[in-house]
């Protein structure tokens, strides 16, 4: 009698123990998704991404960083055909779940990204139409945030391919918002050119700084009180010594100068890509003021580089 009872409170443990296992197996194997808001503008359709649910779970949980929050983001944007899939090495790198982190996210969670969108194709999409978009606002990574206060920046955008954007934020920046309206139209602008215009990733060197150049003078257009700090980072005498660099390879693929001036190296400074390219399209502009937005992005680079005259 007494080993039945004891076998009875056994079993009932056993099976306590088992329904809690399950239900605590339920919730640590729950996926999710991405925040999602759909708006049409002007005829074209956008979806607006956030991440809170994914990386607050991240952060409780201090899981896996690569599977948790950069495969997630690779499924969404990559599937296999993004022009520019290798950008996403970008946002590869392990961001710590602490605390700086944390604080990145309830402060973005207060923004209202959608509207920010709206506010800005509603413009930039009567000047120039193109494929629907669908844009993800990421926390950037803290670890970066003295990199990006160096430069006076506190964001990272990139365009994955037609329609694919990706802006990566760090709220902590007092000018976030001067930046954010100007990083959408230059991304855009790569989207649309993408779109229109794209046929290999290996681009010359040449066809990145016009590239950027383009995607600069445009946004500038749409957002006149914009002032990416990269412009006015070059005087003139170590704008043509960068330049004199670059030139004999201009015209090459598979050439290690656009990472160099992207990224930097002894001799150039990082961002010096955006510099040339925006002197170049300035030049451009001024010289040929009645080719509008709807032409230049067509318009190759070589024919650019002519009629700007920076090259004389």
């Amino acid at each position: 009698m007494v080993i039945s009872s004891l076998m009875k409170i056994l079993f009932s443990i056993i099976y306590i123990i088992f329904i809690l296992s399950t239900i605590f197996s339920c919730q640590n194997s729950v996926e999710y998704d991405f925040e999602r808001t759909k708006i049409s503008i002007n005829k074209q359709k956008f979806e607006i991404l956030t991440a809170w649910k994914i990386f607050d779970d991240y952060i409780v949980n201090k899981s896996n960083y690569e599977d948790n929050i950069f495969l997630k983001i690779k499924e969404e944007f990559d599937n296999n055909n993004s022009e520019y899939a290798f950008l996403l090495d970008a946002i590869k790198n392990e961001i710590k779940p602490d605390e700086e982190l944390k604080k990145e996210i309830e402060l973005m969670k207060s923004i209202n990204f959608v509207s920010i969108v709206d506010s800005v194709y509603q413009i930039v999409t009567k000047k120039l139409p193109g494929p629907d978009i669908k844009i993800l606002f990421i926390p950037t990574n803290p670890a970066n945030r003295k990199f990006y206060r160096d430069f006076g920046v506190g964001f990272h955008a990139f365009t994955l391919g037609a329609g694919k954007i990706i802006v990566s934020l760090d709220p902590t920046f007092e000018n976030w918002r001067q930046y954010i309206q100007y990083a959408l139209a230059h991304e855009y602008h790569h989207s649309v050119w993408t779109s229109r215009n794209f046929e290999t990733p290996d681009l010359t060197p040449l066809e990145y700084i016009i590239l950027e150049g383009k995607a600069d003078l445009f946004a500038k257009g749409i957002i006149p009180e914009s002032n990416n700090p990269f412009w006015d980072m070059l005087d003139n005498e170590n704008e043509n010594r960068i330049w004199n660099i670059i030139k004999p390879k201009m015209n090459q693929r598979n050439t290690d100068i656009n990472e160099k001036i992207f990224y930097g190296s002894k001799e150039i400074p990082y961002g010096s890509v955006y510099a040339i390219g925006y002197s170049i399209l300035k030049l451009f502009k001024a010289n040929n003021p009645n080719i509008d937005d709807a032409e230049i992005i067509d318009m190759p680079p070589e024919e650019i580089l002519y009629l700007s005259k920076y090259d004389e």
